[in-house]
């Protein structure tokens, strides 16, 4: 084969157009419907996250029920020993943890 064989099929074959139609047909379906698809389920987790919130504030507030309720009972607090309700051995033991 020579070289101006080859240049002719090489010049055929870019002239030559591909049928596209069966491609082309429901195309913006198709490309819509995968949007559609991926919005979805990008949506989906805020959407579960939103309503989950209450029940979320749920759990913040009955642990900070419980942590009130426990403090009280707790006598090496810091908070009372600087207030001077327990004096400087309380100090002593927060800050060095004996």
């Amino acid at each position: 084969m020579n070289d101006e064989q080859l240049n002719g099929f090489f010049k055929a074959a870019r002239s030559a157009k591909p049928d596209t139609a069966p491609a082309e047909y429901g195309f913006e379906t198709r490309l819509l419907a995968r949007l559609r698809t991926e919005r979805e389920l990008s949506v989906a987790w805020p959407a579960i996250a939103w309503r989950l919130v209450p029940a979320f504030v749920a759990v913040v507030a009955a642990i900070g029920v419980w942590i009130i309720a426990t403090s009280s009972m707790n006598s090496t607090d810091l908070r009372s020993a600087i207030a001077g309700d327990e004096g400087e051995p309380t100090l002593v033991t927060y800050f060095t943890g004996d």
